[in-house]
């Protein structure tokens, strides 16, 4: 298992060391296409679990270098994004309390339908707008294989890519459009997390004040 992964990560290094040379000599010689290189780098934690958007930059990039180029600028990274999350999330789900999950009957249920499919789930969740996170912590938690994994995803979020940079190129999406459209897929996940945050803390003030009536009434 450690020879895998130093393996695997040699290869994000290697290709985090290209893409950074690659970008000093685009900075100096091509400026006008170092606008790839910020892709490159933001493709990557777009694509795991750090929850940034990477719509709005393929369709920005697409407008600009269109769709052929800025697809084929985002595919290793998406790649790196791949490696990254089986090496930083499968100790997660095998060194820690979050092990219990799959103990749990609902976790039991969906993996069950997950497993009947995998590959095929993966892509769908790659190439269609539904929420990949889940299908993500499926495939690590399962442990199925991560060049399956990565095959999947890959060819799921090609065509995604294209098809978002095409529509950059061909409606000329204004840049406040697209900044707008940004910036409303970050605070949404922001507001329904802080909702629910204000949800469990008027549950537990609610429980508190129960606990605390019910010991008054039973002293009385």
């Amino acid at each position: 298992m450690n020879l895998r992964f130093s393996v695997k990560w040699n290869f994000v290094i290697l290709s985090l060391l290209v893409a950074t040379l690659t970008g000093v000599v685009v900075y100096y010689f091509f400026p006008d296409y170092i606008g790839l290189v910020s892709l490159f780098f933001y493709i990557i934690p777009s694509n795991s679990f750090i929850p940034f958007p990477h719509e709005p930059a393929i369709i920005y990039y697409g407008k600009m270098f269109g769709p052929t180029v800025t697809t084929l600028t985002a595919i290793v990274p998406t790649l790196i994004a791949c490696i990254i999350d089986y090496a930083v999330l499968t100790p997660v789900f095998t060194r820690t309390r979050l092990r219990g999950m799959k103990e749990t009957g609902i976790y039991k249920k969906l993996i069950f339908y997950y497993g009947k499919a995998p590959f095929f789930t993966n892509f769908f969740a790659a190439l269609s707008p539904v929420p990949f996170s889940p299908i993500r912590i499926l495939s690590v938690s399962s442990a199925y294989p991560l060049w399956k994994y990565s095959c999947s995803v890959v060819l799921g979020r090609i065509p995604r890519y294209y098809v978002l940079a095409l529509s950059g190129t061909l409606l000329n999406i204004p840049n406040w459009v697209i900044l707008i459209f940004f910036l409303s897929l970050i605070s949404m996940p922001l507001y329904q997390r802080l909702k629910r945050g204000r949800r469990t803390k008027y549950l537990s003030e609610s429980d508190s004040m129960a606990t605390r009536n019910s010991i008054q009434v039973n002293e009385e």
